[in-house]
């Protein structure tokens, strides 16, 4: 091969580059994604708070009203770690597209006469990087909300 040819593939490997590099990085999304789990189960309250944009929706059967805000995620966790300080989730699925994931998974908490398992489907809307709406299914087996 020619020095020319060299430089020119040499030119075209270093303009493809970023390209691929840039493929294989995680997105907004991948990363809200695995940071809302790993927070969450470290009970992390500020991380998981700083994951929500300031007028973020949170919606979930075990809300009477729709809690909103940072003050409303901050709200919705603390309740939680406070009242299953033992809760850990295992996701099972996760699709991702731009700005929309779609989680499952089991909630767990292993106290000694309250363990449970819940599944839960999760539906989480991102905008500027930030979690804007947190929908969140599972049966309450007619516990009441709060």
């Amino acid at each position: 091969m020619s020095p020319r040819s060299l430089i020119a593939l040499a030119c075209v490997l270093a303009a493809a580059t970023p390209a691929l590099s840039a493929a294989s990085a995680p997105t907004a999304a991948e990363r809200i994604a695995k940071a809302r789990f790993e927070t969450f189960n470290r009970h992390d309250l500020e991380a998981v708070v700083a994951l929500y944009a300031p007028d973020a929706v949170l919606t979930s059967p075990g809300f009477c009203q729709d809690r909103i805000g940072l003050a409303g995620a901050r709200q919705a966790y603390a309740a939680l770690f406070q009242t299953v300080p033992d809760i850990q989730d295992q996701v099972t699925a996760v699709v991702i597209d731009r700005e929309h994931i779609a989680i499952q998974f089991v909630a767990r908490s292993t106290r000694p006469g309250a363990a449970f398992e819940v599944r839960i489907a999760n539906f989480l809307t991102l905008d500027h990087g930030l979690i804007k709406r947190d929908d969140a299914y599972y049966d309450a087996k007619g516990r009441p909300c709060s």
